[in-house]
């Protein structure tokens, strides 16, 4: 007799008995004739002698089992309000922890269910933080791989930033992962299957947790592939995709000095409203803009410029948090200006690095460029009378490759001598020589084809 699958009991005893997974994950996933909703509350519930079937379980070997009647225990818990008894937060970190990657692949909408829950009860345990290092083992450990997308990737992403809480492995995971390819499901049920806003929402965030770390090279990466995310059915670009062009550019001129090409296929439209965004006066005026007019060149004014635009839209910018990033730009600012100077003057007072950054207090300026010099952004040296004077980046040579270098060199030199010997020996390449050169022929062969 076929075991029930339309109670607990029977279900357990598929989950420890079967041999085929493929099926029991079939079985587990058909609700029949009762309804999903039944089958829910059926997973969620207790043995018939009131025993937990999750006592009766083995993470390891019936992963597939244990993570249906977790994602479903915590579902009715939160949601149902059906008197279900919640799981032990123990019982789910060591889930979290031992899953067989492969078992829950069959089931992966039930991984995402999971995840969904996790920061409900780690909120409902008073500390939302207790739910990273879960998320962080479910998103990594679902895929084959680190770099593969999956829905659970946002989520931590956003707990991280709610929390104010990245820790190290996120900062691995965005940096020496960059996602390369996307999870795909091949269950029946696609409600919780990877979307556009899914990779949207998390290069959008990976963007943002990359320029907090000060890391403006993978954030530029992250903020260009949210900037650059394909629609789907000719739809027109997110909001979210703008906030990904605001703070592109700032960081551009934060990192590198001032905006920088945008990648091929960013929307024209998304153009053309930051265009008649304030963001646009704001970014014209920084020192390494290239409208020269709205910056000032030459002189402070277009330092002071930018402070007065700050000002103008602050309670814009605090609005759509951006005002931080905005504070680094005008922070910044002096210090490319001055990056500037050292292309043009070999010397310049104090006074004069101040006048051109907007500072009349030379101690301030002298702590600034004395900064830049600890920091390696310029060469320079201040003398005790106060001029500032830059220096060349010295040449790089590596003394153990001189000797490969040169041996590299003699067998290009012999190989070429060669050449030139073989070219020399070539009767039809001589003849050709001659005839283009209009040399009448009166030199016998012999002398053209004389070895040394």
């Amino acid at each position: 007799m076929a075991p029930d699958s339309q109670s607990i009991d029977g279900l357990i005893q598929q989950i420890t008995t079967s041999n085929n997974l493929e099926a029991l994950a079939h079985t587990l996933r058909t609700p029949g004739a009762s309804g999903r909703d039944v089958r829910e509350f059926i997973l969620a519930s207790s043995l018939s002698s009131g025993q937990d079937p999750l006592s009766v379980l083995d993470i390891r070997n019936n992963t597939l089992g244990v993570m249906y009647i977790l994602s479903a225990r915590l579902h009715m818990y939160f949601n149902a309000q059906s008197g279900v008894q919640r799981p032990l937060w123990a019982t789910v970190v060591q889930f979290c922890d031992n899953f067989d990657p492969e078992q829950a692949r069959l089931a992966p909408e039930r991984m995402i269910m999971l995840a969904k829950s996790l920061t409900r009860y780690a909120s409902d345990q008073g500390n939302l933080k207790l739910a990273i290092p879960l998320l962080y083992s479910l998103a990594t450990r679902l895929p084959i791989t680190p770099s593969t997308l999956t829905p659970i990737h946002p989520i931590l992403l956003l707990t991280a930033l709610q929390t104010r809480h990245t820790t190290p492995e996120i900062c691995i995971l965005l940096v020496e992962h960059p996602i390369d390819d996307l999870f795909m499901f091949t269950s029946a049920y696609s409600e919780d299957n990877l979307s556009y806003n899914d990779n949207l929402f998390y290069h959008y965030l990976g963007g943002i947790i990359l320029t907090k770390m000060g890391n403006y090279a993978a954030a530029l990466d992250y903020f260009e592939t949210a900037l650059t995310a394909p629609s789907t059915h000719n739809s027109p670009p997110a909001g979210l995709q703008l906030e990904a062009l605001k703070k592109l550019r700032l960081v551009q001129c934060i990192a590198l000095g001032g905006p920088q090409a945008l990648p091929k296929y960013t929307s024209p439209v998304l153009m053309r409203i930051f265009k008649a965004s304030p963001y646009q006066n704001l970014i014209n005026a920084f020192p390494g803009s290239p409208h020269p007019k709205d910056r000032g060149e030459g002189s402070s004014s277009g330092n002071n410029r930018l402070r007065l635009l700050v000002n103008k839209d602050r309670e814009l910018y605090l609005s759509e948090c951006n005002l931080g990033l905005v504070d680094l730009l005008v922070a910044e600012a002096p210090k490319w200006i001055i990056k500037r100077l050292t292309e043009t003057y070999v010397t310049l007072g104090l006074a004069e690095v101040g006048r051109y950054i907007g500072i009349d207090d030379e101690q301030q300026v002298r702590a600034l460029v004395l900064n830049m010099i600890e920091s390696r952004t310029i060469l320079a040296t201040i003398s005790d009378s106060g001029i500032v004077t830059f220096h060349d980046a010295p040449g790089t040579v590596d003394i153990m490759s001189v000797p490969i270098l040169l041996e590299a060199i003699q067998r290009q030199s012999a190989h070429l001598a060669q050449l030139d010997m073989d070219t020399g020996r070539s009767k039809d390449f001589i003849s050709k020589a001659i005839k283009t050169s209009g040399i009448s022929g009166t030199y016998p062969f012999s002398m053209l084809l004389s070895r040394d």
